[in-house]
């Protein structure tokens, strides 16, 4: 033992002596301890079973306890707390101020002979170095009667030397146990505490990994859900767009029907002026002068033949108008009839008179465009009949005005057969009229074949019949316009007006040849960009012709 540790025993012996009221008289004269200490055995025992630190520790607890009761302060209620201490000791040494004044004092003695047990330097120092006479206890002295027997063997005054060395014995082997069990619970609890440290170890471990997950699904689940909402904002646009586009359409959708009824109205208009103008065409081709008298006369041409076509004609144009386009065909049938019957009269009047083989050549001639000006009828009434809505306006009027020049060119041709003045045909602001009508319908035919070229892929009958419907108005422009240009008004203008004809007629068929072969290759954009030049063309010439009988 540490003089430090004496010195401090010798301190807290005198301080529990003073508070006891032990003096070296008292204590040499206090023969009857043993029998104090001996009533309370079992506390002393466990007191015993402290380790030297422990005791130590207890020892200055309950000294400065009983300092801090002299001291009597009322601001400290029990000891303060101590940075030196651990949290558990502090608590017990505020505790000891709970502890009522005797048991306090039973706790301080009993204190007070262990220390003087443990450290008997302690109680000779506070004696002037003279121990207390008389035993105290069996217990207590057992360090004094150890010195006693092994000076010689000497007893003490009640206790024979075979029962100190029988106290001493069972002492030391009680506390040699009890420092067993105290080392085997040190190690129990430094295993415990390894044992427990591991399982915190592997609880953070685990947590911690658990965490990792979480926070790595909580990161995918974050991009998802940023993905998501990316597409859910695109898809959002694109519905708005959606939207948008749709009011657009229904907006433009509601123009175009608004526009096609305005169309189909001035259509209907156009119908009818033209209608009025092929009856004009007949009339004026069939004259009601002493010329046609006197074809009515030789037996050709009655008059009545001309009549029936022109009921048939007029029979055409109107069910052409009509809520059943199929009406169209029956229509066509009379006038077929009607051009047949006409055919025959001119073919008995060419076989009855002495004709020159020009003229005959050129009736001949005529009967051939009569021919193909009725298959082209045909083919517009045709088309109208199966595919109404989807043929360009104007078609199966241009082909009955192209059919009626040719029947009017063959009443002159038997005219001029017979040396009669041929019919008068259009005059120049006449003609004027009728190219402006007929710019109408071929500009309507033109943006139907171009807007054909834009949006299908495959060319079938609808584009066939409206290539074949610009080609007809081009051959009745060519064939009414030439009639005009062969008189003496429009001599001023006849060369480059027949030359703008003759380009027409050239357009004409090279428009009529690249549709058929658009249609075998409707692939080909070359093919797509030359007709739209050669309908572009057509459009030019027909304006310029325009632009120069106006001059």
């Amino acid at each position: 033992m540490s003089n430090s540790t004496d010195d401090a025993a010798a301190q807290q012996y005198d301080v529990l002596a003073s508070f006891l009221g032990f003096t070296a008289a008292t204590l040499a004269a206090n023969a009857n301890q043993a029998a104090i200490a001996t009533s309370r055995q079992g506390a002393k025992e466990k007191m015993m079973r402290l380790s030297r630190q422990q005791f130590m520790d207890l020892s200055t607890d309950v000294t400065d306890e009983i300092k801090r009761r002299i001291a009597d302060v009322k601001d400290v209620p029990f000891l303060p707390l101590s940075d030196l201490y651990l949290p558990k000791r502090n608590q017990a040494r505020q505790k000891l101020a709970t502890l009522p004044a005797p048991k306090f004092k039973e706790l301080a003695t009993d204190i007070f002979w262990d220390l003087e047990r443990r450290f008997p330097g302690a109680a000779q120092q506070y004696s002037g170095g003279v121990a207390p006479a008389g035993p105290r206890s069996a217990v207590e002295n057992v360090a004094p009667l150890s010195s006693m027997v092994a000076g010689g063997g000497r007893g003490v005054e009640g206790i024979s030397p075979e029962t100190v060395d029988r106290l001493r014995n069972e002492y030391e082997s009680r506390i040699e146990a009890l420092q067993n069990k105290i080392v085997q619970m040190e190690k129990d609890h430094r295993t415990a505490r390894e044992e427990q440290q591991r399982s915190y170890d592997l609880t953070i471990s685990d947590q911690s990994a658990r965490m990792q997950d979480l926070e790595g699904n909580h990161s995918r689940l974050k991009d998802d859900y940023l993905k998501l909402k990316n597409k859910f904002d695109a898809l959002q646009d694109d519905y708005n767009n959606q939207q948008q586009i749709a009011s657009d359409i229904r907006t433009e959708a509601t123009n175009l029907l608004e526009e096609i009824k305005s169309l189909t109205h001035k259509n209907e208009e156009l119908s009818a002026q033209l209608a009025a103008k092929a009856r004009q065409s007949i009339i004026a081709t069939v004259g009601v002068a002493a010329a046609d008298a006197a074809v009515e006369d030789s037996g050709v041409l009655d008059k009545m033949r001309l009549q029936a076509y022109y009921d048939a004609v007029d029979n055409l144009l109107q069910a052409s108008k009509s809520k059943t386009p199929t009406s169209v065909l029956v229509a066509m049938k009379s006038i077929v009839i009607a051009c047949k019957n006409i055919t025959e009269d001119a073919e008995l009047y060419e076989s009855n008179n002495n004709i020159s083989a020009e003229s005959r050549d050129s009736l001949e001639a005529i009967k051939n465009n009569l021919s193909n000006s009725l298959t082209e009828l045909m083919g517009a009434a045709k088309s109208h009949a199966t595919n109404y809505g989807s043929v360009a306006p104007g078609v199966l009027e241009a082909a009955v005005d192209g059919l009626s020049s040719t029947v009017g060119d063959l009443v002159r041709g038997l005219k001029e057969a017979l040396g009669m003045p041929a019919g008068s045909g259009y005059e120049i602001d006449e003609l004027k009229d009728y190219l402006e009508k007929q710019t109408d319908l071929i500009v309507q035919a033109i943006q139907s074949l171009l807007n054909s070229m834009r949006q299908n892929q495959t060319f079938g009958p609808d584009f066939t019949a409206t290539v074949s419907s610009i080609s007809t108005i081009v051959t009745s422009i060519v064939q009414v316009s030439g009639i005009t240009m062969s008189k003496p008004s429009a001599a001023g203008f006849r060369v480059r007006g027949l030359e703008i004809l003759a380009d027409l007629k050239e357009s004409s068929g090279k428009i009529g040849e690249l549709g058929a072969n658009l249609v075998a290759q409707p692939s080909s954009k070359a093919l797509k960009q030359r007709i739209a030049s050669s309908s572009y063309e057509i459009a030019k010439f027909v304006k310029e012709l325009i632009s120069l009988i106006e001059q």
